[in-house]
């Protein structure tokens, strides 16, 4: 039993309370140097010559017609596979490139900690867990970029962006987020089945949400191309595998 001191601990909230914002402003590391990552391949791209630049992206974007071309295409497996990971440190300006960073702020902070993702430089357990996080947000992306090409296969237009990782991160999210089954935050909260209220009826907004995008957005972006089939993809991965990640994660500790 704790005693009373006067004060509610920091860890202990009701279901359902009051917000902490001092969380929203400890954001592990990882994320941040994600966050980084991205903002560094923009701003690189700006200062290139614009042929430089554009080949660059042709490279490591996705495009679905040339990624079913197959190795022999592309010279090898690594080439060609290579696009599913460096698509998503791509962006088609400083909005979209806000946007998602905003989200993968958003999404990626609470899954973090969640995975004990945090301390990365002073613990084994950090460190492990951090590349743990990463491993689930490239895979997110790629499931999201698989996706993409499934619906698209002879789209030669290229996709960036990412959105598809994202998108799963905010699917391990709702894995545990609105679990309001303990005392403590619902980075304490115990995994939601799929067949819960919360994951059902959050999942069902989500995946309407971006077929409604799919179908309109194309108004609001002046008849440009929203990877909805991304975001539903690396939803979906993310939705299923989060439960997987979390045990790997406990491995570490």
């Amino acid at each position: 039993m704790v005693g009373y001191s006067g004060k509610v601990p920091y860890e202990l909230r009701r279901p359902g309370g009051e917000f902490d914002r001092r969380r929203m402003f400890n954001v592990p590391g990882v994320v941040l140097l994600l966050v980084s990552l991205n903002v560094f391949v923009l701003a690189a791209l700006l200062f290139l010559p614009i042929q430089i630049a554009d080949r660059l992206v042709r490279i490591a974007a996705v495009t679905p017609k040339w990624f079913l071309m197959g190795p022999e295409a592309h010279h090898g497996w690594v080439n060609m596979l290579s696009p599913l990971i460096s698509h998503m440190f791509l962006h088609a300006g400083f909005m979209h490139l806000a946007l998602n960073m905003l989200w993968l702020l958003a999404f990626g902070a609470p899954v973090a900690r969640r995975m004990k993702a945090v301390d990365t430089l002073k613990s084994f357990t950090g460190f492990a867990s951090a590349g743990l996080f990463v491993s689930f947000y490239l895979l997110c992306g790629i499931a999201g970029a698989l996706a993409f090409i499934a619906f698209h296969p002879s789209e030669i237009i290229p996709m960036v962006g990412a959105s598809g990782a994202v998108s799963g991160l905010m699917g391990g999210l709702v894995r545990f987020a609105f679990n309001r089954s303990t005392l403590f935050g619902p980075e304490y909260a115990a995994i939601s089945p799929l067949s819960s209220n919360s994951v059902v009826v959050w999942s069902f907004f989500i995946i309407i949400m971006n077929v409604a995008i799919g179908l309109f957005g194309g108004v609001l972006t002046g008849g440009g191309m929203i990877a909805w089939e991304a975001h539903i993809g690396g939803y979906l991965f993310g939705l299923l595998s989060y439960p997987l990640f979390e045990r790997l994660s406990l491995s570490f500790r």
